[in-house]
């Protein structure tokens, strides 16, 4: 019995040392990145920009005319990127700033579930409409200011892309981890929703010629079915947007 009890003390005194499991708490960084890589790539599926960039490097000085239209899809970005950044800062001192950010995620969700309401609409309207397939083409071998023109108007008619950018700028702007954490935000935002233009163009460097064979089916695949991804964006990260306002 004494050496039982012996025991029992050692035991009990061990587990009473034995520090309590405390669960790991996800870092700043990663809970910031776990809201902004997701609304980078639906902001990354641009089939209309996919599509033009695609005709470009087909055309003659491919290289150079794809990299101004891409310059012109980041500048774009860059504005977009010193808008969602200043707004969240000049809001992040207000008490009431929780309730503007999901009133901001309600508003984008619902236009984006407009956007897909008339891309539905269009789609039923021009189903049967031959003059639909008469559209002029896009121009293969415009010059550098059209091309980098062309870059800064694709972005800017490209709503669903910014209807999810911006929140994306918005998470950053209104976290608090360091600086240069949000520098590195920024990139990876910039970086993935910049790839329908950046992609394509460093293919056409690195490989050429495989890069001009797969480009004539790509686009035309692009081009077939670009209503039909664009609604599934929209629906999709709509829906996504409007959880997060009412939750």
């Amino acid at each position: 019995m004494a050496l039982e009890r012996r025991t029992a003390r050692r035991v009990g005194g061990i587990a009473a040392q034995t520090p309590p499991h405390r669960p790991v708490a996800s870092s700043p960084m990663g809970e910031l990145l776990s809201k902004v890589i997701p609304l980078s790539l639906g902001a990354a599926v641009s089939p209309t920009v996919l599509a033009l960039i695609l005709v470009i490097l087909g055309g003659k000085r491919a290289v150079a005319r794809g990299a101004a239209f891409t310059a012109g899809v980041f500048t774009v970005l860059a504005g977009l990127t010193a808008i969602g950044l200043t707004f969240s800062h000049n809001t992040s001192s207000n008490p009431a700033n929780a309730e503007i950010a999901r009133n901001i995620d309600g508003f984008a969700g619902i236009l984006l579930l407009v956007l897909a309401l008339t891309t539905i609409l269009r789609t039923r309207l021009h189903r049967d409409d031959p003059a639909d397939d008469t559209k002029p083409k896009p121009e293969t071998n415009p010059s550098l200011h059209r091309a980098y023109l062309l870059g800064i108007v694709m972005m800017l008619v490209n709503f669903s892309t910014i209807l999810l950018y911006l929140p994306a700028m918005r998470e950053i702007g209104s976290s608090r981890v360091a600086f240069d954490e949000k520098t590195v935000a920024v990139i990876i935002a910039i970086l993935i929703t910049s790839v329908a233009a950046t992609i394509p163009l460093l293919f056409r460097i690195v490989a050429p010629v495989p890069a001009e064979r797969a480009f004539s089916s790509l686009h035309a695949l692009v081009t077939r079915h670009q209503r039909q991804i664009g609604l599934v964006i929209e629906i999709g990260f709509g829906v996504y947007l409007l959880f997060k306002a009412v939750r």
